[in-house]
């Protein structure tokens, strides 16, 4: 199985700077783009000592290839309380990948409020898998879930597959990674899993509405927030919703609770729409 804490890691060759090796085993149409973000928050995280994550901010410039790619982090502000850094992932001379990352020092102190309860749903538990259900209506199943990670999501409709017509697309479940992390897991990794768990669930949100998906959509830019430290459990309650399709671009937004109702995560990101090449 493929392991985020692995795959994601990046090595210092310098001050400043680092090397991954991009896996090829979080591929959908090339390497995911949250699994290329969860690797260039890393190299933040490297940079910046012990500075916790609070947002990223992460624009894709480029199509990314499997394999070696080299990564540039520059401290561009900073105080006693919070400092951004600026990220570059570069591969055969360009630029792939360019991202803000905002920390901020470990223990302030401030309001302790949540206005985004988590949505009540059956435990991962009680839901099916979604690739056993996908199988079951005939629908393909992309390796990225058997290799990485699991997804038990909620309300699949018992006829099989729809899109869903009314209100807003959404979807609603529970994602683990089948290589849990470490224990350990210092706060940037484990902020890298959210980075990951909230671009993925965006584009599926995106698919509820169409009745074919014979399209790819790209992700232009993605942006997360992180809203709370700690041990957020091995199953994370996603949500993702559509927010528009218009001028050749798709628009998501995605929120993400820890296995006890604590609200981890939030972004949102806008695609490019491509159509599909025929097989």
């Amino acid at each position: 199985m493929a392991s985020l804490a692995d795959d994601a890691a990046v090595e210092r060759t310098a001050p400043g700077h680092y090397r991954a090796d991009l896996s090829e085993d979080w591929s959908v149409w090339g390497p995911n783009g949250g699994y290329l973000a969860a690797v260039a928050l890393r190299a933040a995280g490297d940079a910046a000592g012990g500075l916790l994550p609070v947002s990223l901010s992460c624009q894709f410039l480029a199509p990314a290839r499997y394999g070696e790619a080299e990564l540039t982090v520059e401290r561009v502000h900073g105080t006693r309380r919070a400092a951004a850094f600026h990220v570059t992932l570069r591969q055969r001379n360009r630029t792939v990948l360019a991202a803000h990352v905002w920390t901020v020092a470990d223990g302030l102190v401030g309001p302790e409020r949540r206005w985004m309860p988590a949505p009540e749903l059956p435990g991962p538990d009680e839901l099916p898998a979604l690739v056993d259900l996908m199988r079951r209506d005939g629908l393909p199943v992309l390796p990225i879930w058997e290799r990485c990670y699991e997804v038990r999501l909620s309300g699949w409709p018992a006829g099989g597959w729809s899109p869903q017509r009314d209100g807003v697309p959404t979807v609603r479940g529970w994602l683990r990674l089948h290589e849990p992390l470490p224990t350990d897991a210092d706060p940037w990794l484990a902020a890298a899993r959210l980075v990951f768990a909230v671009d993925v669930v965006q584009f599926p949100a995106i698919v509820q509405a169409f009745e074919q998906t014979t399209f790819m959509a790209p992700s232009m830019d993605l942006y997360v927030g992180f809203q709370a430290g700690g041990d957020a459990g091995e199953w994370l309650l996603v949500e993702g919703e559509a927010a528009s399709a218009n001028g050749g671009t798709l628009g998501a937004r995605a929120r993400v609770w820890s296995d006890g109702g604590h609200l981890l995560a939030t972004g949102g990101q806008q695609m490019l729409y491509r159509m599909a090449s025929p097989v």
